[in-house]
């Protein structure tokens, strides 16, 4: 398991966003911010958020140090592309 983001370092978050009609299941939302809980509300305040109903952080909660990263949504990639960066 990961260990828990430290207050205030940025954080980059894969989420898993319910249901995009179409779209890919493996496909994941990349978001930095401070925390799971900005991660979250970042998602949702994203123009696609209106086709979700619920948005989580995805399956194993994996998150990465992101030093120099901007909070915000960073675009989309397979789970398995995301996984990969280590």
């Amino acid at each position: 398991m990961t260990a828990p983001p430290i207050a205030g370092q940025m954080r980059v978050f894969a989420l898993e966003c319910f249901p995009d009609p179409g779209a890919d299941p493996s496909v994941v939302m990349i978001v930095c911010a401070l925390s799971e809980q900005e991660a979250i509300q970042i998602a949702f305040d994203h123009p696609n958020a209106s086709q979700y109903k619920a948005v989580s952080l995805s399956k194993s909660k994996k998150h990465k140090k992101a030093p120099g990263m901007v909070a915000g949504v960073h675009g989309f990639v397979s789970w398995p592309a995301f996984k990969a960066l280590g």
